[in-house]
């Protein structure tokens, strides 16, 4: 099997997925991740980089109003906090027509690059809550880059099993093999795992 071919067959899986839970207006994702956090003095001087694990909740309205929590255990990090109107990114893919959601998946990489395509295709994940109508699209449009490596089953940083393809310089995605949603994104020292979303009806729901 190529990327090619599974990517078209998660696609076509895609389109017979219920809805997505919850009620409301508000596009709410749990990610866990590890990511590389270089430390600074004051003057500058760099004190050294280590890898650190968080999880990352968000609950963002249609008008960029919501609250973002950012945890290691108990610990809170920035940007942590409750923000107004305009304050986080709410430009969600809503269109249900395969050619609207294709232009706007396009126009989210307009180099045209599988790097780029790789990385709108995490940043949708990261900011709204997945339909199948964007699920199908956005799987379509990456399968229209053949520099992608089929990279066969694989187990993502949650310990699920899944199935990946991979990029050199975009990394590797991991989906669910049966409903073809992303798991897991793998770039450099950098996870992010995707553990649950769906609509709620306020950012304190």
């Amino acid at each position: 099997m190529t990327a090619h071919d599974l990517l078209r067959a998660l696609a076509e899986r895609a389109t017979h997925l219920p809805a997505p839970p919850g009620e409301g207006v508000c596009h709410h994702v749990h990610t866990r991740g590890r990511y590389k956090h270089t430390a600074f003095h004051v003057d500058g001087r760099k004190l050294g980089s280590s890898v650190q694990e968080r999880e990352r909740r968000q609950w963002i309205a249609p008008d960029g109003s919501g609250r973002l929590l950012v945890t290691r255990g108990d610990e809170e990090f920035p940007p942590t906090g409750d923000y107004p109107p305009g304050g986080l990114s709410a430009e969600f893919l809503t269109a249900t027509d395969p050619a609207v959601l294709a232009a706007a998946i396009r126009d989210r990489n307009p180099n045209g690059t599988t790097a780029g395509a790789i990385r709108a295709f995490v940043r949708t994940w990261n900011n709204q809550v997945v339909t199948a109508a964007v699920q199908r699209a956005l799987l379509l449009d990456l399968a229209g880059h053949p520099d992608l490596t089929f990279d066969g089953p694989v187990t993502d940083h949650a310990g699920r099993p899944g199935v990946a393809v991979s990029h050199a310089e975009g990394g590797r995605l991991v989906f669910d093999e049966d409903t073809g949603a992303l798991l897991g994104a793998h770039r450099g020292s950098s996870v992010t795992v995707w553990l649950s979303s769906g609509y709620a009806a306020s950012p304190t729901a």
